[in-house]
């Protein structure tokens, strides 16, 4: 029988609007470790969108999927393209601790982020 070393990458996905989001993201950060974590909210009050900072203190990135108002509280690719507030939408996305976001404009949001200086 042979040596297999499986290695995987784990991406912890979190409704933050249950009451024990951040114990799940706590048990996340310390037992396993995530390369990132996808955040899920239809409510844009969560303390842990206010202090996200401890998020990438632990060299771990925060997904936010900008394609349905019911994943991102509104935030999305719509309100950023065919409103044209990017305040409102990816601006705010970046502000709330967004190292990745899950768009169906990356060509928009490419230039967008490279306009801002956040993306080579």
């Amino acid at each position: 029988m042979s040596n297999i070393i499986l290695r995987f990458t784990f991406m912890a996905v979190v409704d933050l609007d249950k009451p024990h989001a951040m114990q799940k993201i706590n048990d996340y950060q310390q037992h396993i470790k995530p390369v990132d974590s996808e955040f899920n909210f239809k409510k844009d009050t969560s303390a842990i969108l206010a202090n996200h900072l401890f998020i990438n203190q632990k060299r771990s990135k925060i997904w936010i999927n900008s394609l349905w108002t019911s994943l991102n509280s509104g935030h999305d690719d719509d309100t950023a393209i065919e409103i044209g507030n990017k305040k409102v939408s990816w601006d705010w996305l970046i502000e709330h601790g967004a190292t990745i976001i899950q768009t169906d404009r990356p060509r928009e949001l490419l230039s967008y982020l490279k306009k801002k200086g956040l993306h080579k």
